[in-house]
């Protein structure tokens, strides 16, 4: 979301689509390899299962810890950006979703509650990516056709703080939500 708000602001809602096209063939990679990577530690043990969402639980908390503590400040550039090339921005979108570790903490994290063991693997995760890629697209939307709005409300680094702590609390919310599900 940050890089397609980012985007949004330096190259322009049209050219920040290039960027969300490689942006959901990341996040499908990483939620297909998450659901089949769930469905095999569902065939083992239940102890597995569940050390990984405790695992999961434990590192959205730790996330959450870093957005409350970490300071906040904004990167003033110099100038404006250069236009980049759709096809660089597809693979930008692409290797910023699959190389995003919390990316892949949140999908580890969420899944579990999700995948059912009585169902089809296939079919859960056919509704899952129905779901989940739908809902990145019209945030990546969101956030890059709104960042010049939020550019001028957020303009000091006291403001992006607590933006930082709301986001913290919301994190909290969901780790608390996935160690309860235990």
């Amino acid at each position: 979301m940050t890089l397609a708000f980012t985007l949004g602001l330096s190259q322009g809602y049209r050219q920040t689509l290039w960027m969300m096209w490689g942006e959901l063939a990341g996040v499908a990679t990483v939620i297909v390899t998450c659901v089949l990577l769930l469905a095999w530690i569902q065939s083992l043990s239940t102890i597995y299962f569940t050390a990984l969402a405790l695992i999961g639980g434990s590192y959205l908390l730790w996330i959450a810890y870093r957005l409350w503590t970490q300071p906040a400040h904004f990167e003033l550039g110099e100038g404006q950006q250069a236009r980049l090339a759709p096809l660089a921005l597809a693979t930008l979108g692409y290797t910023t979703a699959i190389m995003n570790p919390k990316g892949w903490g949140f999908m580890i994290a969420l899944l579990p509650g999700f995948i059912s063991p009585e169902y089809s693997t296939t079919q859960q995760l056919t509704v899952f990516l129905a779901v989940m890629l739908p809902s990145e697209f019209l945030f990546m939307n969101l956030y890059a056709s709104g960042g010049s709005g939020l550019r001028r409300l957020l303009t000091s680094d006291r403001q992006l703080a607590r933006l930082n702590k709301i986001s913290a609390a919301l994190m909290v919310s969901v780790a608390l939500l996935v160690l309860t599900k235990l």
